[in-house]
């Protein structure tokens, strides 16, 4: 018992100096990063053409001037240039707000300027509205440092008026070159000299039109009708002016910060895991002193302590330890693929809490949980359900009958974590098993297959999140390597520790995998 009782503590020093590293790596990018201001151009050509009438107009420019009072922030982070463009004759496209770095200082005179600017009228040259927005993205003084350069077109029709770009068809459409195709040249050449994201605001827009801006326009290809807002590239279509109006507020912030990449803040994520894994480790030991006190290091301690504890909380003890292994789910047989009804209720609550936690950490309002919602409940069901039904299934087959169930413990813990320090960080849901077959070997390659399949999913959220599903691929990313990380912990009741009993080499291995990649997805993401 003395030797158990010392690879707790032993365990729990390897991983305190694991968090000792992360805490030391917390410290030097902070330092490295304190000066360094992350840039954004953000470019919004709008339509001024004549199917938008003054009240209309009014609507729009006293939207965006909300905008830049309300959502952009005033740190210099963001360089904003707004484009109209309209079929008159005096001008097709012009720049209303050159680029200008939105600090403190001038973003009132900005917005104020918005509000002053007249419409335009006449046809539709979106192509020539495209271009001379991409063109004050390029001349601007931060366009080399910018990590960014984002044009957001806002219109309500199809490009009619030509600019003469194309020389053939671009769109298949056939025929000769049309305003169309100039439109797709000016994006094509764009997407060449360094842009990297065209989203489409569609108002009233038709079906037919919509599919067109979504499969010739919009940048990365292939572009997203949104909302969700799942990846950058998309078109979203609003019903009138007004909605446009009202929902301007979300698309910049969407816009602004689509495109950054979302990790636990490292410093959240240091104090979370040396909270939740002190607890986990502290009531082991207890559960120890408690129910072996005569063999504790300090018997005399443990003894004191054992009398001053409840028989309730002695046998919660005595249950936290054997959690993985005790007979709670009774002996039986039946299809591995069947999922028994305390396993459907589990599985509700946990990709409930999983879907919660990860939208809160990530979101930074209301609005934008709502916006990240089906993407992390997509998410959660590909890590939380996937991942365990297959270990489930594996266990069942190799005749040890396993069932996913809650760990209420855990579920604290990681709503903790989640709500105080916006870091999901345990884990809600356990397996167990019972099987009178069950040995060291077979619980290693169970909670071992947890590991790998973890990391198996986080290399597929990378593929996903490299191929400009940057939504979907980061939080997938997260979440995968979160629980992967949390799973190798050595501590019982966790999977570390059956691994760990099995084989310590495949579990050195799989420890320092897990937190060498999690320390990457935390700091270069």
């Amino acid at each position: 018992m003395k030797a158990r009782v010392s690879g707790i503590v032993f365990r729990l020093l390897l991983f305190g100096f694991a968090l000792l590293v992360l805490n030391c790596a917390v410290a030097l990018v902070s330092s490295s990063n304190a000066e360094a201001t992350a840039k954004i151009q953000v470019c919004l050509v709008i339509d001024g053409s004549g199917t938008i009438d003054s009240n209309e107009w009014n609507l729009i420019t006293q939207a965006v001037a909300k905008g830049i009072n309300d959502t952009i922030p005033h740190d210099g982070s963001i360089e904003l240039t707004v484009v109209q463009f309209g079929g008159s004759i005096e001008a097709l496209a012009r720049t209303e707000i050159a680029p200008t770095a939105i600090n403190a200082s001038d973003f009132a005179t900005v917005s104020a300027q918005v509000l002053a600017i007249p419409k335009i009228g006449g046809g539709t040259p979106t192509a020539n509205g495209l271009f001379l927005g991409w063109n004050e993205l390029r001349s601007s003084p931060r366009f080399a440092a910018a990590q960014r350069q984002v044009i957001n077109l806002a219109t309500d029709d199809l490009p009619n008026v030509r600019n003469y770009n194309a020389t053939s068809d671009l769109d298949g459409s056939g025929g000769n070159a049309t305003a169309s195709d100039d439109v797709v040249a000016v994006v094509n050449e764009a997407v060449n000299q360094g842009l990297d994201e065209l989203d489409v605001e569609g108002i009233a827009l038709p079906e037919e039109s919509r599919d067109w801006f979504k499969n010739w326009v919009v940048r990365p290809q292939p572009g997203a009708i949104a909302p969700p807002f799942s990846k950058p590239g998309w078109i979203r279509i609003v019903a009138d002016v007004p909605e446009f109006a009202n929902t301007l507020g979300e698309k910049l912030h969407v816009i602004i910060s689509g495109g950054e990449v979302w990790v636990p803040p490292a410093d959240g994520a240091l104090t979370a895991g040396l909270i939740t894994v002190g607890l986990v480790g502290l009531v082991s030991a207890l559960s120890s002193a408690i129910n072996n006190p005569e063999t504790f290091p300090s018997s005399v301690i443990a003894q004191k302590v054992n009398t001053v504890f409840p028989d309730t909380l002695k046998k919660w003890l005595a249950d936290f330890i054997s959690s993985k292994r005790k007979l709670i789910i009774g002996e039986r047989t039946g299809s591995p693929f069947i999922l028994t009804k305390w396993e459907v209720v589990s599985y509700a609550v946990s990709l409930s809490v999983l879907t919660f936690a990860f939208s809160y950490a990530k979101a930074a309002g209301l609005n934008e949980i709502l916006n990240v919602l089906p993407t992390v409940l997509a998410t959660s069901i590909i890590v939380e359900f996937a991942k365990n039904f297959t270990i489930v299934v594996i266990a069942r087959r190799m005749g040890v009958w396993t069932e996913h169930r809650l760990w209420y413990f855990g579920l604290a813990t990681f709503l903790f974590s989640s709500l105080v320090f916006r870091v999901p960080f345990s884990s809600p849901s356990r397996i167990t098993h019972n099987s009178p077959r069950f040995t060291k070997r077979s619980l290693g390659l169970v909670a071992s297959s947890s590991v790998f399949i973890g990391l198996a999913f986080a290399g597929m959220f990378y593929a996903l999140f490299v191929g400009g599903f940057t939504l979907i691929g980061n939080i997938g990313v997260i979440m995968s390597l979160t629980m992967a990380f949390f799973e190798t912990v050595p501590i019982p009741p966790m999977s570390g520790k059956d691994i760990y009993n099995w084989s310590r080499f495949l579990w050195m291995t799989l420890f320092i995998t897990a937190f060498a990649l999690y320390m990457l997805c935390l700091f270069l993401l």
